[in-house]
């Protein structure tokens, strides 16, 4: 859900920002996983929803990393040959002089004894899928954390202490639980609309977990509706891939398909953007378009080769069906008027959305050679630590200090000298 690079703040400035229609409550709440997945079950990735208690959330969002201790939380792994129950920062695992606050606190429980059911609930669920999930929670999966992740660099998940390691270590699911609706338009200070927000649904936090596979990344495509009108395509994954060029009809065809048999007229907003996956076909070139994720129409969705501004500049086919975010859902023109000439039926046919693709000689393709989530990672030092379990921490630890007291002896003898 939330911007994961710096690409579309590289496009736009504070004095060009665009403006969004009024951004409702209830658009965000429409987008969230738990809202749409079971109305669309059948064209999605086999999921399941587990509602998250309040214990949980204050798990996610306290301090320190205390993971399951019991003892069938930590399958063999040979992609992980040190994973700890706790993680701590470096300087506990030194001299505790200065600690002495910390040593009055008491312990902090496991995930397993401080929420035991939903413990179990979430390894049944794991099982059920197959025993590899990805994780996430309404809008935004942990993407920013794979680097910590015991399954080389994915989200793949095969224990609860995977996914808690996960959640706890990603920014953007922080976003979810703290600034979901941030980007809300105020709705006013009458007394009529602050009876009115009094009847927005509630937020209810869950964790989803879908059955786990390795997408080829340059198949994944996000798809901006307007007006219920499918009108642009962008590729996800901001590299070149020379073979999606003979593939831009069948990409266009089969994300289209998706959309007019199952989105179009049945989402409950006119505006808004959804991710699909397309797998590689047996007998065509390409498979049916599986939905991964929908996204408010909201400047917090990546827009990724496009800006929002020329998103919110696009004119829609004339006499299209006009949904607004966060308004009921409408019905299609044809279904209220018989009478609709041929003209328009084969105008709304003719239109098609827009896609863009990373080309090999466009300029701005440079703009992404970083690594993608890089400002979410830790230095390599840190990592290459971690790895080597608490005696790499603890050496680091040790390294660390030694580093920041000789700075800190070379700054005092400059003042000092100059005194």
């Amino acid at each position: 859900m939330p911007v994961s690079t710096n690409t579309q703040s590289s496009r736009q400035t504070a004095s060009s920002a665009p403006e969004f229609p009024p951004i409702t409550r209830d658009h965000i709440i429409n987008c969230s996983y738990d809202s749409w997945f079971p109305k669309y079950r059948t064209s999605c990735i086999k999921s399941r929803i587990i509602p998250l208690s309040p214990e949980f959330i204050d798990y996610i969002r306290e301090d320190g990393i205390v993971l399951a201790d019991d003892d069938s939380a930590e399958p063999e792994d040979d992609e992980w040959e040190s994973a700890p129950s706790t993680f701590r920062p470096p300087v506990e695992e030194v001299d505790s002089d200065s600690d002495s606050d910390e040593e009055e606190e008491t312990p902090r429980l496991p995930p397993n004894q401080r929420f035991p059911e939903l413990h179990q609930t979430i390894k049944d669920k794991i099982e059920e899928l197959g025993g590899a999930v990805a994780p996430k929670l309404n809008w935004t999966a942990p993407k920013d954390a794979a680097w910590i992740s015991p399954h080389q660099n994915t989200i793949k998940c095969t224990s609860p202490n995977d996914i808690y390691l996960l959640l706890k270590s990603s920014n953007f699911i922080t976003y979810d639980l703290e600034h979901a609706f941030d980007d809300c338009t105020p709705i006013g200070n009458t007394s009529a609309s602050i009876s009115s927000s009094d009847k927005t649904p509630s937020f209810k936090p869950v964790l989803v977990l879908r059955s786990y596979f390795n997408p080829h990344t340059a198949m994944e495509f996000r798809c901006f509706v307007k007006h219920r009108n499918l009108i642009a395509i962008s590729q996800r994954d901001l590299n070149y891939y020379e073979f999606l060029k003979s593939l831009r009809s069948d990409i266009v065809g089969r994300i289209s398909q998706l959309f007019n048999n199952k989105l179009r007229y049945t989402f409950p907003d006119g505006n808004f953007a959804f991710d699909v996956y397309i797998p590689e076909g047996e007998d065509e070139p390409l498979s049916r378009a599986r939905l991964i994720d929908i996204n408010p129409w909201a400047p917090h969705t990546d827009s990724l080769l496009f800006d929002w501004q020329e998103l919110l500049d696009m004119e829609v086919p004339e006499g299209a069906v006009l949904g607004v975010v966060g308004g009921d859902e409408e019905v299609p023109a044809a279904e209220t008027d018989g009478s609709s000439s041929d003209e328009d039926e084969d105008e709304d046919e003719d239109f098609a959305p827009e896609l863009r693709l990373v080309e090999k000689e466009d300029p701005s393709a440079f703009n992404f050679s970083s690594p993608q989530y890089s400002a979410h990672k830790l230095p390599k030092d840190v990592v290459d630590a971690s790895m080597a379990g608490e005696g790499g921490m603890r050496d680091f630890a040790r390294k660390w200090r030694e580093m920041t007291e000789y700075r800190e002896n070379v700054a005092n003898w400059e003042i000092n000298d100059k005194n």
